[in-house]
């Protein structure tokens, strides 16, 4: 049939040409006029399976839609309502009676758009995939949810220096305390002597467990990873070769021909070496070293280690990855020792002037921020330095180690010249900066307790409100964190000439003797209630080490976290999606917690520097979330990548247990706009 040029023009304008209004968008039947019913999101007349054909005499069809009894397309489930065919469609109503909408006709979505799109991962999904997707401190559950990653937070190790060995031992925390590696930390070993060789003393443990351990002759500083088996190929050989325990006694071999320890440089667990001469040029005495973990503003982990040098009374800050210095500055004090608080201050010992110092490592950044005058403050309460990047206070006694608890006040061990026959005269003490003036300082002497004539030498804080001091022959001193008046000498640690005290996981005291071993104490609910334990790792030699061994005192001062992304592809290029829900599963337990943020780019390489939107955070949010409204409501207007990053961080109230949230499915929506061609 000819059609006119005039209906043709017509119909390519697309003109009103006095034909049917065009169809309504609907999501639900409920946006569509009375009688009309919402199919592919379009408002229409029900369908009519027997609409112009002959239904015949025995048809009765009371409610016009061609089902019912009789007619040829069948029954009708129910005959007054015209949308209850007995035939399920996508339309939110029960069309087959069986009280059950739109079962087996939904979109992957769950919704009524075929356009719509969902990807999931988890159990019973796609796997999540730690290795493959970008991530740092997460990994899987034995049921394959998300979870942060025991082995880069394992408190369940630590790391004793074999000073005169020139190595660091790594034990088990757990009985029955086995050494499960044993690491060379410089090329100068086995000198059998304090101050030769590589002569490791100080070692720091960051919050994924790996140690950094301080030559304190070598003038350098080893990282050494806590995943044995499963370090890094660092040398590129195709296999993972690392100290580790070949026949099951509970020991490092030092015989090298045995294959359980390795010599230096062999070892992949040994990530990095970093001689120190440029940033402490003739240091001698490598006498601090802190761990310190950062959340960069991505919410990324930036990892870095502090180290002091005693005899150019200098601090050197050092990029974790690689060992590269960041800065170095002068120090308000010597360095004996290091210690974070969790404002991000670094607490240092000043034995060699009886002073206590501190750098603001929030402020002191780079060598230009760090350039500013040292506050040396003439008063013991320190109040004139309030404020100060760099400051120094005097102390009461000569401080020795050093610890910052759980409420962030700072410890010092250490002595005074002895008197009355003794060589020293053992102090600790406790320095509140937040404490009103006059009350920020106190101060006990412990020489009294008889044997005790030597120095608090290591001190640590656990978790459940006690600080441990190592006293060198007067043995472990349990103290109270809120009166540091009511100590006791625990009974069984004495004469041990105990020099390192350490928390693990469990809230068990480790000291570290000059005897060649370790004695461990069970704490009980009050200050006489503890269990004993000598004779613990009797295979470390000449362990001169009292810093933070197991990494306890910086998680008490920061939160374990862990990251998972992923991106995602929607639409083809130059096509703009709608991106829709954020349906997930997690587990919280209190102290966790686990937020979602996106962003969203035209091309994969500007997702880097898209900014980041937060869409849930749990708790208190629920699921689902709205991408798409998250993303309105921060102004960014949503392109064809989406990333999608899953934060998963516990609190320091649960440092005494390893805790972790889990993650167990997420789903992304999308929708690409028809094209009609």
């Amino acid at each position: 049939m000819n059609r006119s040029p005039w209906l043709l023009a017509c119909l390519l304008a697309a003109c009103d040409c006095g034909g049917p209004a065009p169809a309504r968008p609907c999501d639900t039947n409920t946006d569509c006029p009375t009688g009309e019913v919402c199919v592919d999101m379009r408002c229409q007349e029900p369908e009519r399976p027997d609409a112009g054909r002959d239904t015949g005499p025995t048809c009765i069809d009371e409610d016009s839609d061609g089902y019912g009894e009789g007619c040829g397309a069948g029954p009708d489930c129910d005959d007054t309502d015209p949308t209850q065919t007995g035939a399920e469609r996508c339309d939110g109503l029960d069309n087959d009676c069986d009280g059950v909408a739109d079962e087996g006709v939904l979109s992957a979505c769950g919704n009524c758009d075929p356009d719509c799109r969902s990807v999931g991962f988890g159990p019973g999904r796609m796997p999540f995939d730690p290795d493959t997707d970008e991530s740092d401190g997460v990994g899987l559950d034995d049921d394959g949810a998300l979870v942060l990653d025991s082995r880069r937070i394992n408190t369940n190790f630590i790391w004793i220096a074999n000073t005169t060995e020139g190595s660091v031992s790594r034990f088990e925390t757990t009985p029955p305390y086995n050494e499960v590696g044993r690491y060379y930390t410089g090329p100068n070993t086995n000198a059998g002597g304090y101050f030769v060789g590589n002569d490791p003393s100080r070692t720091s443990v960051n919050t994924v467990g790996d140690a950094f351990v301080g030559n304190r002759n070598g003038n350098a500083l080893s990282r050494i990873s806590v995943l044995g088996t499963d370090c890094p190929d660092t040398n590129g050989d195709g296999r993972v070769t690392t100290s580790r325990d070949l026949n099951g006694d509970g020991r490092i071999s030092t015989n090298l021909a045995d294959g359980e320890m390795l010599p230096w440089g062999e070892d992949d667990c040994l990530l990095w070496h970093k001689n120190l001469d440029d940033a402490l040029p003739g240091e001698r005495l490598v006498r601090a070293v802190a761990a310190q973990d950062i959340e960069g503003p991505d919410g990324e982990l930036r990892e870095y280690v502090w180290v002091g040098g005693y005899g150019t009374r200098r601090a050197v800050k050092l990029d974790g990855a690689t060992g590269d210095v960041v800065l170095a500055t002068e120090s308000p004090v010597p360095t004996y020792g290091f210690a974070l608080d969790g404002a991000g201050k670094l607490w240092i010992s000043g034995r060699g002037q009886q002073r206590l110092g501190w750098i603001d490592t929030t402020v002191c950044v780079d060598d230009g921020s760090c350039a500013v005058p040292i506050c040396a403050a003439t008063a013991a309460e320190g109040t004139e330095c309030d404020g100060a990047v760099k400051g120094s206070i005097p102390a009461p006694h000569r401080p020795y180690g050093i610890t910052v608890d759980f409420n962030q006040r700072v410890w010092i061990g250490g002595d005074t010249p002895g008197t009355g026959g003794r060589t020293y005269d053992p102090h600790f003490s406790r320095y509140d900066p937040t404490a009103a003036a006059g009350s920020r300082w106190v101060t006990v002497n412990v020489a009294g307790a008889s044997p005790f004539n030597h120095v608090v030498n290591g001190i640590a804080a656990d978790a459940s409100g006690w600080v441990w001091g190592a006293g060198w022959n007067g043995g472990i001193l349990r103290i109270s964190a809120d009166d540091p008046t009511s100590w006791i000498m625990v009974p069984g640690t004495e004469g041990l000439n105990n020099k390192g005290m350490a928390i693990d996981a469990e809230g068990k005291v480790w000291s570290i003797t000059m005897n060649n071993q370790a004695t461990v104490v069970q704490p009980g609910a009050t200050i006489d209630a503890n269990t004993v334990t000598t004779g613990v790792a009797s295979s470390i030699v000449g362990s001169y080490t009292y810093s933070d061994m197991t990494g306890l005192q910086l998680r008490l001062a920061t939160n374990p976290r862990g990251y998972y992304r992923h991106v995602f592809e929607s639409c083809d290029e130059g096509i703009t999606p709608s991106w829709g829900e954020l349906a997930f599963e997690t587990e919280t337990p209190a102290g966790t917690s686990v937020t979602f943020r996106v962003r969203t780019a035209a091309t994969r390489a500007d997702l880097d520097s898209a900014p980041w939107v937060t869409v849930a955070m749990v708790p208190p949010d629920g699921s689902p979330a709205s991408i798409g409204t998250a993303l309105m409501t921060a102004g960014v207007e949503p392109q064809r990548f989406l990333m999608l990053e899953i934060a998963l961080r516990a609190d320091r109230t649960s440092a005494i247990e390893v805790i972790t949230p889990r993650v167990l499915s997420v789903d992304v929506q999308h929708t690409c706009p028809p094209i009609f061609g």
